[in-house]
């Protein structure tokens, strides 16, 4: 690992917060319009900020300069969550939109070369989150001489434009790294494309509040998202392992999640029935975003402990402990069926009129989380204290 960033990992615990609050207003008293938000504009966004710290200095193999400019981010990032937990937006809005500005300004120099195909996915995705911090503001903040923006627009402009670009973008990067198996950069570059059309026909939908394009959109990256799988099934049919790692459990749960997810919100979009928007989000946002962005965690942010700990190590002369002997696979295996299982239990309570039968659900994803902090923040800070 060429660049370690040491504000990933507080990236990371902001945005497990972020998406503990979801969880509980779930449980609590479900406000879908204060889920989506506090899920999309603090778990994801501040996940993918997280994680391009680490992951576009690496891939461009450079360091990253003027290092003390990622701790204003952080710091109007986390004003953001707290704003967005009291419900105001529009002070939120505009902590979202200078930590996403500021965070642009600092990272995007470090993006020299964008013919890799990951790189591609990555750049679009930081344009996305440019464009959906503006919205976030534009939906929330009426200004005269501003177009009113639905905050529908601001929500999918991350989900599909953000989220959906920078994970479908890592993980082919990442997949058959793990495999051990190369990457098809032909059908992938046919991926990115499929994907970049879909997002745009989705979103001008959105912008127009005409459903049947959403629809037509979510088609469209449907069969993009289907060419994927056929790289990454490719990959796992040639791979030499004798069974699959479990950061790819986590990646393809979250992929089965966002095909039910793209399927449901197609059909709301062309049947305008939308009694089933809940279960929707449920799917995008707990089962996709949630085991997805689970898996990548447990993927990246060893790495970055471990090499922090490598470096305070040598420098003290004393031996590197292993990271695998902290971290328990059986730990996070069971981190990862709770949270399935309550991905599931959520999205069926949806069609229950008793708020119990929605509070114990959202209670089991609630468990799965604890059980993932355990298995990873948790086993990390043992490392680190070592």
């Amino acid at each position: 690992m060429f660049y370690v960033s040491k504000i990933t990992p507080f990236f990371f615990l902001l945005a497990f917060t972020d998406l503990f609050f979801a969880s509980f207003s779930k449980a609590l008293s479900f406000d879908y319009i204060f889920v989506g938000i506090v899920s999309v504009f603090g778990f994801i966004l501040h996940t993918i900020i997280g994680a391009a710290y680490q992951i576009i200095p690496n891939s461009q193999q450079v360091k990253l300069e003027n290092e003390k400019l990622q701790i204003f981010v952080f710091i109007a990032s986390a004003l953001s969550s707290f704003f967005i937990f009291l419900k105001n937006y529009p002070i939120a809005s505009l902590f979202t939109l200078t930590a996403v500005v500021l965070f642009t300004v600092h990272i995007f120099p470090a993006v020299k070369d964008i013919k890799p195909v990951t790189v591609k996915f990555l750049t679009v995705s930081l344009v996305y989150m440019n464009i959906g911090a503006l919205f976030f503001c534009m939906a929330f903040i009426p200004v005269d001489w501003l177009p009113s923006i639905p905050y529908q627009l601001a929500v999918h402009t991350i989900t599909a434009g953000v989220m959906l670009n920078a994970i479908i973008g890592v993980e082919l990067a990442w997949i058959p790294m793990l495999l051990m198996h190369s990457l098809n950069i032909r059908f992938a570059k046919t991926v990115f494309w499929m994907m970049q059309i879909g997002i745009l026909i989705l979103l001008l939908g959105f912008s127009m509040l005409q459903y049947k394009i959403v629809a037509a959109g979510a088609v469209v990256i449907l069969i993009g998202l289907l060419i994927f799988f056929w790289i990454v099934v490719q990959s796992i049919r040639k791979s030499t392992h004798k069974e699959i790692p479990f950061v790819i459990k986590f990646f393809l749960s979250g992929h089965i999640f966002l095909v039910i997810g793209i399927l449901m919100g197609a059909h709301i979009a062309g049947s305008g029935k939308l009694d089933t928007v809940p279960v929707h989000m449920d799917f995008m946002v707990f089962g996709f975003g949630g085991m997805t962005i689970a898996g990548a965690m447990l993927h990246l942010l060893p790495r970055i402990v471990w090499n922090m700990v490598h470096i305070k190590k040598a420098q003290e002369g004393k031996k590197i402990p292993n990271v695998f002997n902290i971290l328990k696979k059986n730990e996070a295996m069971i981190s990862f069926y709770v949270m399935l299982t309550g991905v599931f239990l959520m999205a069926v309570a949806n069609f229950s009129e008793l708020h119990t039968v929605r509070y114990i659900t959202a209670l089991v994803f609630i468990v799965g989380l604890v059980l993932f902090f355990r298995a990873l923040f948790y086993r990390l800070y043992q490392l680190y204290t070592l």
